[in-house]
């Protein structure tokens, strides 16, 4: 599906550069980037802030899973 965005020119020089330093086109830069981006978004667990509910100086212990088949590493 086309898909036209608008961005800045200075974040779409660097998207460029970091897409091509991966051999990746840009549009396979900003999918692979959203796709990880909305999986770590659907593994959060719902309202996780609003549940934990915290008494002063009390800890709570918890993990967000992640999917790890996704990572790049990118610098921008």
């Amino acid at each position: 599906m086309n898909v036209t965005i608008e961005l800045a020119e200075d974040l779409c020089e660097k998207a460029r550069h970091v897409a091509t330093d991966h051999g990746l086109s840009l549009s396979s830069l900003i999918a692979d980037l959203l796709i990880r981006e909305l999986d770590e978004k659907a593994a959060r667990p719902a309202g996780l802030l609003a549940s934990l509910s915290l008494k002063e100086g009390e800890d709570r212990e918890f993990e967000i899973p992640r999917n790890r088949s996704l990572s790049r590493k990118l610098d921008f």
